[in-house]
């Protein structure tokens, strides 16, 4: 092997799969020898890590079939041409300085390495022929010249070179039409550009062979003409090829052999601009596609299974500042590493199944962000659907708040429901008591029953009370302060009908909290403690009720211990269904309102604490409040 372009040329195929490598690679060399050049090409397969650097330095073109491959080939002194063989043209790899050319199908892939090797060909110093080659070998040397261009301007004036060397006794233009004409862009060095006519549409021999699509060869029609006889080939709908015969000169005329070249050439041309249209074309949505993925505002990346893991390829800017990872700590790496919480786990592994399979994935998920977990709607787009596929792209959109906000809706909608529950039930006892003590007033003149129903109304107006309160305990707590568990605690004692109960402050301790909220609260459940904690029932029922109340290090149901208070009396304790004694309108005695406790919870809450009911050391209740 020679290189580059010496007696053979040498393309080379590396990939982590050497399989894959090997059937590249046979696919590629078969397809060479199908070629008018194919034998002078060898064609080698290998993993990146099996291949030394002298076959790399000595190989024209380099095939890689991923970042394995792209770094193996990078610190390598070479001279060929590095092509990316991916799904993806706005990947990683595809995107690299190193790489010359992209290609997503072995078809495509066999059309770019002709294309390079052609592209170098041109610069390879040849000795001189044997003999003089015909002008059909002539043609077919000439199609490495098209097939190396990379625009449209330099497909027609490569199609003028070729003209001259196999129709050296005729001069040659490309016309292109541009709206109602058919304007000459290029011509032969013999013949200004600027001295060819234009000609409208349908008119003319240029004219008529791009509205007809017919090729000819007929005289000049333009008398002042120095050419007597021109051969026109249209290439495809706007494009025109003509030959022109001085017949001042040596006299030459058209034949059938030269017809047949020049619709081969104008053949190859319209070959060389369908290529280059349609390379355009995927430059185009490469460019779109990548902008579109760099500047999403949510978070995106590009994926790639291996091993039934999804490892990254790409993330955008907006990944970074919501994840936390640069792409440099990523790439390569499972994402599911870096943002699926624990729990999640086994969801992501179902997700990971399901795309796999090309199902195209809309999902609501949790993941883990530099501002902790949040909400995100997961929409994962297969590079190939309904197929067995390994590429693709994921977004996030983050949905935290709008959860946040349905949640919200949601418990306060429960709680309309359970204000109705209460009010329909509980008020209308009390107010039916009133109504019927108010008509035997009426009917007897006995203001003894007037007293009762005042009774009956202020029982409606405790109840009035107490729901106004458990309202306003959804509410932010608003401003709080560091204050004083003892000085609070004797606060809502003062407020509270004892019963002769007496309270102890055992330990102070400093909460930050709101003092209004958390005197209440503590009013609630003394309120509780004296009006359950009866002493029918009690050890000793002759001695008045204790309450105790506590600041401090508490422990939580694991036993680590946590910031908080309680309060605990020595009555009768909890009820058999005590995991209720917090719900709201729940109560063992028959003038209870059961919202005592629920307001206390409320509150609690509302400043991040937790309400915990638990028995006593004495027997009695112990309501705990963990504040940490």
């Amino acid at each position: 092997m020679t290189s580059v372009l010496g007696e053979h040329a040498s393309v080379l195929v590396l990939d982590d799969d050497p399989e894959f490598a090997g059937e590249l690679g046979s696919h590629l060399g078969a397809e060479r020898r199908d070629s008018d050049d194919g034998d002078a090409v060898e064609t080698h397969a290998a993993a990146p890590d099996g291949v030394d650097d002298s076959r790399l330095a000595g190989a024209d073109v380099t095939v890689v079939g991923g970042e394995a491959g792209l770094e193996r080939v990078r610190p390598v002194d070479r001279v060929g041409a590095v092509v990316a063989y991916v799904d993806d043209p706005t990947g990683r790899v595809a995107t690299d300085p190193l790489v010359d050319a992209v290609a997503g199908t072995p078809e495509a892939l066999s059309e770019t390495v002709s294309w390079l090797l052609a592209r170098d060909r041109r610069s390879v110093v040849r000795s001189k022929p044997a003999r003089t080659p015909s002008r059909i070998e002539q043609l077919n040397a000439g199609m490495a010249e098209l097939a190396a261009v990379r625009s449209v301007d330099e497909a027609y004036r490569a199609t003028i070179a070729v003209a001259e060397q196999v129709f050296p006794g005729y001069q040659g233009v490309v016309a292109v039409r541009d709206g109602e004409w058919v304007e000459p862009v290029v011509a032969s060095s013999g013949t200004p550009v600027e001295d060819c006519n234009r000609v409208r549409v349908g008119s003319g021999v240029a004219g008529r062979a791009v509205q007809t699509g017919d090729a000819s060869i007929a005289p000049n029609p333009n008398p002042e003409s120095r050419f007597d006889t021109v051969l026109t080939v249209p290439v495809g709908d706007d494009v025109v090829f003509q030959l022109a015969a001085d017949a001042t000169g040596s006299g030459a005329e058209f034949d059938d052999a030269d017809r047949r070249l020049a619709e081969l050439l104008a053949s190859h041309l319209e070959e060389t601009l369908d290529r280059i249209d349609v390379t355009e074309t995927l430059r185009a949505e490469r460019d779109r596609l990548l902008a579109l993925f760099t500047n999403v505002p949510d978070p995106a990346i590009a994926y790639d299974y291996v091993d039934g893991e999804p490892i990254v390829r790409q993330v955008n800017e907006a990944f970074e500042a919501t994840f936390g990872y640069d792409a440099e700590t990523v790439l390569g790496e499972s994402i599911d590493d870096y943002i699926v919480p624990p729990d999640a786990e086994s969801e992501a592994n179902d997700l990971n199944e399901q795309l796999q399979r090309g199902e195209n994935v809309r999902r609501e998920v949790t993941r883990t962000t530099t501002d902790g977990p949040r909400h995100f709607i997961l929409h994962v787009i297969p590079i190939h659907l309904d197929a067995a596929n390994a590429a693709g792209y994921a977004i996030y959109t983050d949905v935290t708040d709008r959860r946040e906000r349905e949640e919200t809706l949601r418990r306060q909608n429960e709680r309309l429901d359970e204000f109705a529950s209460i009010v329909s039930h509980d008020l209308r006892n009390p107010l039916s008591v009133a109504e019927g003590y108010v008509e035997l007033a009426r009917e007897t003149g006995d203001v003894d029953h007037l007293e009762r129903a005042a009774a009956a109304i202020d029982r409606m107006d405790e109840l009035v009370e107490d729901l106004l309160s458990l309202a306003r305990e959804g509410r932010s707590v608003g401003e709080t302060e560091p204050v004083s568990l003892a000085a609070v605690a004797r606060e809502a004692w003062s407020s509270v009908e004892t019963d002769g109960a007496t309270l102890t402050v055992e330990a102070d301790g400093t909460l930050e909290a709101n003092r209004t909220r958390l005197r209440e609260l503590l009013e609630n459940v003394f309120r509780n403690s004296v009006e359950h904690g009866s002493t029918s029932g009690r050890t000793e029922p002759d001695e008045p009720l204790s309450v105790r109340v506590g600041g401090g290090t508490l422990r939580d149901d694991d036993g680590e211990e946590v910031p908080g208070f309680y309060v605990e009396d020595d009555g009768i304790g909890l009820p058999e269904d005590a995991d209720r004694v917090f719900d709201s309108g729940f109560t063992t005695e028959e003038s209870g309102t059961g919202l005592g406790l629920a307001i206390s919870e409320r509150i609690a809450e509302a400043h991040g604490w937790t309400a915990h009911a638990l028995a006593g050391a004495d027997g009695g209740a112990r309501f705990e409040f963990r504040t940490g």
